[in-house]
């Protein structure tokens, strides 16, 4: 890592949250767990600050203080499913280095946790589609293993760019294929595995890693849920 100079003692990073923070960083998670609720059954562009204040189940002025705009709330979206997503990759692939095994991991994890969580599946789909800006982001992640399967010899492509492309909307395709009730319950394994093939994997290869039993796989149910309607009501609250 590169040398940095040291921050002064009395600079915010070195002190612990108070609890103020900690609360506005509750609410802001529970805006961005009900923008995703709405994002699964409606168009993300049809989101109204309104509606997300009743779903979240604040005031209006709470949600103001957080975002003013439907495109600040896709963006804050979009950030959280991504270090979401970085975050299960990093716990899941601990001291696994063949590409095309991090390449199949990181597929199935997605469209396998779309099983359990079909809502959470939807929103993906509906916000990768709409922010370019997120999809960017998916594929920086995914970059560093398409590269190292090229220095392995384990891929074979002409353009990095649409390998990227290839994994983002393979993916996205089976998850809405779980969302719509059509894939099997290998479906998951099948898509890496023809994705491998794709990537110049060998057959009896891109079949053994696309099979492997998944690491760590109950981070699948441990990540945040999209939680359904039907809690309990309470009062609205301001923050």
């Amino acid at each position: 890592m590169n040398s940095v100079t040291a921050a002064p003692a009395h600079d915010s990073a070195d002190q612990p949250l108070t609890r103020g923070h900690k609360k506005r960083a509750r609410t802001r998670q529970a805006l961005i767990e009900a923008a995703l609720r709405i994002y699964a059954h409606k168009g993300v562009g049809e989101l109204a600050l309104n509606e997300l204040a009743a779903e979240a189940e604040v005031s209006n002025g709470t949600v103001y203080n957080y975002f003013t705009t439907r495109e600040e709330v896709l963006s804050a979206v979009g950030v959280a499913l991504i270090e979401q997503f970085s975050s299960l990759i990093d716990a899941t692939m601990t001291g696994i280095e063949p590409a095309p095994q991090r390449v199949a991991i990181a597929m199935r994890m997605l469209i396998e946790r779309a099983f359990v969580d079909p809502d959470w599946a939807a929103a993906i789909v509906r916000v990768m589609h709409f922010d370019e800006g997120m999809r960017s982001a998916a594929i920086e992640f995914l970059r560093a293993d398409l590269q190292a399967g090229l220095r392995q010899g384990a891929f074979s492509y002409s353009d990095e760019q649409v390998a990227l492309e290839l994994f983002i909307s393979i993916t996205l395709g089976g998850l809405r294929s779980v969302v719509e009730g059509r894939a099997a319950p290998d479906r998951a394994s099948k898509t890496a595995e023809m994705t491998l093939r794709a990537l110049g994997v060998p057959a009896e290869a891109a079949r053994y890693f696309a099979f492997l039993p998944l690491p760590e796989a109950k981070a699948l149910v441990e990540a945040t849920p999209v939680r359904r309607r039907g809690r309990p009501p309470k009062t609205a609250r301001s923050d």
